[in-house]
């Protein structure tokens, strides 16, 4: 099954926090509504439990809370990055495949949850969903969620858009609805965006890790955005901080265009405050947070941020407990390998923790794949099925998507992985923090296990790192691959019907990138030659018409503004 559903029904698994602050839960339209919507789904067809996060510094001492229904008090007001790292530890412990964030004063409508059901059955179809979310308006005017134009001008759905976009989205806190898995593996909500501008980070980290938002535009939630009354709903103290945040999240996450456009809002804001005759300590926040912009690096901002902020992150880091090791994800795309793929598949789990995982895409196998992959029974395995043949380099990519761990390797389903091969690659990346991709070197054996002569690929010596030492002879070795899931983000979506394959996409696109590489110069994947392999070699002119596919394949991508929204190719329910 998809892991946003129970092992045995389509149940909607989420746990709901709510933030408050100087304010009971019975005042909270947040948390009304919840609880009406919650009655509108019924205990059947959704388990909807509601974390009640106090910030107040004088907070209820006894509320009289319904079931299912958890209250905590956090005095110090440490924010609302905090509060949501809790209810997600909390939501893992009570076994909750999404978390719902609410503002207190957002009201959500009475079929909410049935609605919110049927889109995260409908978003099961995708790859790597990491968030669902409605659209926020307020006054009739769309709020949330949008895109940026170009990676700099923002854009907003139209009311009523359902979907998967193919742009990186951005969503509000508020009403947005998260896999646990997904958080979990992109490290959680940033403590130093404690308060404002932690919806931008956490977003812009799902992006990073490959992850999808599907926009659940019939879903509409009406939200009074405090920024649009700065006058009546917003103090000072909390504009200078929302100002700092935001300047803090386009320093470190978006682009020099973005920057500039930021920075013309941040003085027609000013403008508009001159005209509503906004208060004076107001107007010179602003004036101080463009002058600050205008005037001061990019890389002093940075600092500056860092250290006004070192607190937050220290009071997280020691509540976290400590965790180093590396989650891995074998990530396999299935063809047609029932001959080949258990023991593959036994050479790989060998290898695993209990917390690792192998994901297995099956690509409309017409073999006994899938009877074999059933056999072994390791509840490590988790299988999705596409609707209809896709290729093996969009099957590849939806493996990645679809990954939790945090190094994610590249499985073949008819190769056999050395029995050291997890722990050199593990070892290459904890001792290098800076590389994206690690590969080894290669043996070649036939279809009955036995070596081939002369038979090792990119023996030492002879591989080459860099753009255009790859661009004349590619040396990347998709099955022999592993990357950081943070480069995914970087890397996907994989340019769609190219003569080129996967693995020269990564490694050429992470050369461009700037990024760093390791090579092992051991045999730590046997690559089995068969009459059934993917890869075959090339005419002169065939390779040509590659090299020039892959060069306008990396200027499209530097240039592209709209993609092509994604489309499902997963069944609704996957098994597990």
């Amino acid at each position: 099954m998809h892991p946003a559903f129970g092992p045995e029904s389509s149940r909607l698994k989420v746990t709901a926090v709510i933030v408050l602050y100087r304010m009971n839960a019975a005042e909270s339209p947040a948390f009304q509504s919840v609880l009406a919507a919650r009655e509108e789904i019924g205990s059947a067809r959704g388990d909807v439990g509601v974390v009640l996060w106090d910030n107040s510094p004088a907070p209820d001492a006894a509320p009289n809370l319904p079931e299912g229904v958890y209250y905590f008090a956090d005095e110090s007001n440490s924010g609302l990055a905090t509060a949501y790292n809790r209810a997600l530890a909390w939501a893992e412990e009570q076994g909750s495949a999404w978390l719902l964030t609410l503002d207190q004063d957002t009201a959500v409508p009475r079929d909410f949850w049935v609605k919110m059901a049927a889109a995260a059955r409908e978003s099961s179809r995708y790859a790597g969903v990491g968030a669902i979310v409605p659209q926020i308006a307020a006054g009739g005017r769309q709020l949330s969620p949008n895109h940026f134009q170009f990676g700099v001008i923002p854009r907003w759905y139209r009311p009523g858009f359902v979907g998967v976009p193919g742009e990186p989205v951005f969503a509000f806190n508020s009403g947005a609805m998260l896999s646990t898995a997904a958080l979990k593996q992109v490290g959680g909500y940033d403590p130093r965006f404690w308060l404002d501008n932690s919806d931008a980070m956490i977003f812009s980290k799902l992006q990073e890790h490959g992850k999808r938002v599907y926009v659940a535009g019939d879903i509409q939630v009406e939200h009074e955005f405090s920024m649009k009354d700065m006058q009546r709903r917003m103090s000072p103290e909390r504009y200078r901080n929302a100002l700092l945040a935001e300047t803090a999240f386009w320093d470190l996450r978006m682009n020099r265009g973005a920057g500039w456009e930021r920075t013309l809002r941040l003085a027609l804001r000013l403008v508009k405050q001159w005209w509503r005759k906004d208060s004076a300590e107001l107007r010179r926040i602003t004036v101080q947070a463009l002058v600050r912009r205008l005037f001061t690096s990019r890389q002093k901002r940075i600092a500056e941020w860092m250290l006004s902020t070192d607190k937050f992150a220290a009071n997280e880091q020691t509540k976290r407990a400590p965790n180093s090791e590396l989650k891995v994800s074998a990530c396999m795309a299935a063809y047609n390998g029932g001959a080949f793929v258990e023991p593959q598949l036994r050479s790989i789990l060998a290898q695993l923790g209990p917390a690792d995982e192998v994901v297995i895409v099956d690509d409309r196998s017409t073999d006994d794949t899938l009877a074999r992959i059933a056999q072994i029974g390791d509840p490590r395995i988790r299988l999705f099925k596409h609707e209809r043949n896709a290729g093996v380099v969009a099957t590849f990519e939806d493996a990645l998507r679809l990954a939790s761990g945090d190094i994610l390797f590249l499985s073949d389903d008819d190769d056999v992985w050395a029995p050291t091969k997890v722990r050199r690659f593990l070892d290459a990346f904890e001792n290098r923090q800076d590389v994206g991709i690690v590969q080894s070197r290669v043996r070649m054996m036939d279809e009955s296990d036995r070596p081939m002569p002369d038979s090792r690929i990119n023996r030492h010596g002879r591989f080459s790192h860099g753009f255009w030492r790859n661009l004349l002879t590619n040396h990347y070795q998709g099955s022999a691959m592993a990357l950081r899931a943070s480069l995914l983000g970087r890397v996907v979506p994989f340019p769609a019907r190219k003569s080129f394959l996967h693995d020269a996409w990564i490694g050429t696109r992470n050369d461009l990138l700037g990024g760093n590489f390791v090579f092992i110069d051991e045999d730590l994947l046997f690559y089995r030659r068969h009459g059934n392999n993917a890869s075959h070699a090339k005419s002169r002119l065939q390779m040509v018409r590659t090299r020039i596919e892959l060069i306008l394949a990396h200027l499209g991508y530097s240039f592209r503004s709209l993609p092509m929204p994604s489309r499902p190719l997963l069944g609704k329910q996957p098994e597990r």
